[in-house]
């Protein structure tokens, strides 16, 4: 599967430097879903999860969620391996005067905890499992008995769109993120699997709204509004109906115990 952005800091420190301009853009944007696209659950099962728990957020970004969690957990780490997001986080836990909270400089494949650390660890995105090594680790820092939360981006997710460019996050596959996902956390040493899908539909009043959401995600990896002209017409020419240019969306929970 073709996830390389995970490898590639130089995107992530692009991405949180000009966070503030894409967040702009991006409210900007008129869409609408219709149906559960799986987020939600997954902030619902986490804060739920984390009641009075030792908890690591791994990817934690500039850390808003984490710090949701700091608010009903007993400690909270938050690793992230870009700089920018680190250090928007730790300016963030320090205006909300947060003290049960640390954040560190780190990446997924070599977490700077010991063992059993934690009950529970949570990951958006995918970097706690994007290969065997970054899944034995959230297994090591695991406590015996506790759990792995992870929301992933399904294989289906924008699947017109990506089929009108031949390209796309996690496109073209060979098998669906659940058997992935199931496969590898056996492998990472976790002894119990669950996983819950959720689809839905998404709706774009225009083509320029199409474009926005593109341009501030790796949806299509290298958009260009220029190069891929012809792509965004058959884009519009293929996928709109009376609701708006429509897509779908997928997300993936993943819950492992150790």
């Amino acid at each position: 599967m073709t996830r390389v952005e995970y490898e590639d800091r130089g995107f992530w420190e692009k991405k949180w430097t000009t966070e503030e301009r894409m967040e702009k853009k991006a409210r900007q944007e008129e869409s609408w879903r219709q149906g559960v696209d799986g987020e939600d659950y997954f902030d619902r099962r986490v804060l739920k999860e984390a009641r009075g728990k030792g908890v690591l957020d791994i990817g934690c970004g500039r850390g808003e969620f984490t710090l949701a969690v700091a608010a009903v957990a007993t400690k909270v780490a938050g690793v992230d391996f870009s700089r920018n997001a680190i250090s928007r986080a730790i300016v963030n836990t320090s205006l909300q005067g947060v003290t049960n909270m640390e954040l560190k400089l780190a990446n997924a494949r070599s977490i700077p905890y010991s063992d059993e650390s934690f009950d529970l660890v949570y990951c958006r995105r995918g970097p706690a499992t994007y290969n065997l090594k970054t899944a034995r680790e959230a297994h090591r820092v695991l406590k015996h008995g506790g759990r792995l939360i992870e929301e992933e981006i399904g294989e289906k997710d924008k699947l017109n769109w990506k089929q009108i460019f031949g390209i796309g996050q996690n496109y073209p596959f060979k098998e669906s993120i659940s058997t992935e996902k199931s496969k590898l956390l056996a492998r990472a040493g976790f002894n119990k699997t669950r996983i819950k899908e959720f689809e839905a539909s998404e709706f774009f009043k225009s083509i320029k709204d199409v474009v926005m959401r593109l341009e501030t995600t790796p949806i299509i990896p290298n958009f260009s509004k220029v190069k891929d002209r012809k792509h965004l017409q058959d884009l519009e020419r293929k996928c709109t109906t009376r609701k708006g240019i429509k897509t779908n969306t997928h997300r993936v929970i993943v819950i492992a115990a150790k």
